[in-house]
């Protein structure tokens, strides 16, 4: 049976998983949910997503929310192949390491950044103090650079031969910073990564309306 997908696709997260079951072959249908308009405070999506967050997942009656814990139950329960989500222990747990690393670091620096910057001024006038802001990009930088220096030893996060879910996990959040215009020049092996991943034909699929909104990024 497909799962159904509750999602906003101007969300990060809710690519990934999009994208996840493209790559995988996955059968799914789309809930759009759009977060702008508060469709994720409604009772009907909090019964499903109580922290009121995208995307969710509805899979025979299992409902389940939270990025990597969705993209961790797709690659389990589904064939897929093994480099997505491997079942080696020790593979695993790298993958594991950066999806943990993930969201104090990079989802921090980039798509906190970008909700506050850009986001969420559409419609609060809550003010983005100066101090925060400057503690997010500290962040983003560090975070950058680490993956830069990762990505000078290795082709991708979690290994040297095949993209895990890792690398669609930080793919989407990277490219939120095309939102801003961002300058890679300074992060050449992010720039490679990201011209090999964004040519994945799912990953590609999964950002179309992502690219209507902010334009192809260009590298």
């Amino acid at each position: 049976m497909s799962v159904t997908l509750l999602i906003d696709y101007m969300s990060q997260p809710s690519r990934a998983v999009l994208s996840f079951c493209l790559v995988s072959d996955i059968p799914f249908e789309v809930k759009e949910i759009d977060i702008i308009k508060g469709q994720t405070d409604t009772k009907e999506f909090l019964d499903i997503s109580p922290s009121g967050t995208v995307p969710a997942i509805v899979h025979n009656g299992f409902m389940l929310y939270e990025s990597h814990a969705i993209l961790a139950y797709l690659a389990n329960t589904f064939e897929v192949q093994d480099h997505w989500y491997p079942k080696d222990p020790k593979k695993r747990a790298l993958v594991d390491l950066y999806l943990h690393w993930h969201h104090l670091n990079l989802r921090y620096g980039c798509g906190h950044y970008i909700y506050r910057k850009v986001v969420r001024p559409i419609f609060s006038k809550r003010p983005f103090s100066k101090d925060l802001e400057s503690d997010m990009l500290h962040l983003q930088t560090k975070s950058l650079l680490f993956l830069e220096k990762t990505f000078s030893r290795q082709l991708f996060i979690s290994s040297n031969d095949m993209p895990t879910i890792a690398d669609i996990s930080a793919y989407c959040e990277i490219l939120q910073l095309f939102m801003i215009q961002f300058d890679f020049s300074p992060y050449p092996n992010i720039k490679r990564w990201l011209k090999d991943i964004g040519a994945i034909p799912g990953v590609a699929k999964a950002h179309a309306k992502f690219y209507q909104m902010v334009g192809i990024p260009k590298l």
